[in-house]
C-alpha cells in the first residue's frame, strides 16, 4: 500500500492489513538507511529512523503504527524537498 493510500486510508478509518504496515515500514527503513550512508548529519532522517526503532513501534497499536508511518512519510517528503 503506498504512502498516500495509507494516508488516506488512516483519514477514513478503515481496516489496515497488517501486513500492509509491515512492508511500508520495511521499505521506509531501507529508504533511510540509503539517506543516512549519504547524508550523516539530516535531521529530519535522524526523527524518522527513531520513530521507527523497537521502542516506539512495539508498544503501538496498528492504527498509531499507519499514524507513525505517516509522519515517517512526512519526514521524508520533507527531507527531500530540502
Amino acid at each position: 500500500m503506498p504512502a498516500r493510500k495509507l494516508e488516506s486510508a488512516l483519514r477514513r478509518k478503515i481496516v489496515i492489513d497488517e501486513r500492509e504496515i509491515t512492508k511500508l515500514r520495511n521499505e521506509y527503513l531501507v529508504e533511510i538507511a540509503k539517506f543516512v550512508a549519504k547524508d550523516t548529519a539530516a535531521p529530519l532522517i535522524a526523527k524518522a529512523q527513531e520513530l521507527l526503532k523497537s521502542r516506539y513501534w512495539a508498544n503501538s497499536t496498528w492504527r498509531e503504527r499507519g499514524k507513525i508511518l505517516d509522519t515517517v512519510s512526512w519526514l521524508l517528503r520533507a527531507h527531500v524537498a530540502r
